[in-house]
């Protein structure tokens, strides 16, 4: 099998998608803009500076959820993906999605954000495989806690590594990993062809010590 696995946020998507789906929130009023606006910031600077507090966020982001309810959130849902999703594809890394499906792989979509976006997005994109940071679900409805391990850094890794036991793959050898985050150095060192898409400034030093393949998209 040869697998290629794509992060989502800034690498397929120009943007954030967890960032953008509070924002969004934040500039429609469907949640209080001053507390919700400085979260946001704190989170974000720490996921730039690769110490994001993954079990603090997720709760913060979840809540959202909590808050608008199951079947209004499928509405806003539905406008997010419209009005703001869509637009943040990146129509040059599809171009590659695209090459790798041609060619046979099988694709898996990773990302770090809450499943309930990423699932969202990654029907969008027809990924078939998808994982993402997985809510706890208590009778029906979403605690605020996270399901396992989160899909950051080493979580992402393992979550990866259970997906390939799941699906036969048995080791790294003909993986190709796109990505822009230095959070995600733990699977961008196993794989066998790691790539930097638009790396952050971390990401780039590294890529550039290890001899990594760089691509910059507009």
């Amino acid at each position: 099998m040869k697998l290629t696995i794509f992060d989502l946020d800034n690498t397929i998507l120009k943007g954030d998608s967890d960032y953008s789906w509070i924002e969004f929130l934040i500039n429609n009023n469907y949640v209080d803009k001053e507390f919700y606006r400085n979260k946001n910031n704190y989170f974000y600077d720490q996921y730039v500076a690769g110490s994001l507090n993954i079990y603090e966020y997720c709760e913060f982001a979840l809540g959202t959820f909590i808050s608008l309810g199951k079947e209004r959130t499928e509405q806003v849902l539905d406008i997010f993906m419209k009005e703001i999703i869509e637009p943040m594809i990146n129509i040059y890394i599809l171009r590659v999605l695209h090459k790798h499906y041609e060619a046979g792989d099988t694709l898996l979509l990773a990302s770090a954000t809450n499943s309930i976006l990423v699932n969202k997005i990654g029907a969008r994109l027809e990924f078939k495989n998808i994982i993402g940071t997985d809510p706890e679900i208590n009778e029906g409805n979403i605690t605020g806690k996270i399901l396992g391990v989160p899909a950051i850094g080493e979580g992402k890794l393992k979550k990866v590594k259970s997906w390939m036991n799941e699906n036969g793959k048995v080791d790294f050898s003909e993986t190709t990993f796109y990505s822009d985050s230095i959070n995600d150095l733990p699977l961008l060192l196993e794989v066998e062809v790691p790539i930097a898409v638009n790396p952050d400034n971390m990401l780039r030093e590294e890529a550039i010590k290890q001899g990594w393949k760089i691509i910059d998209l507009i």
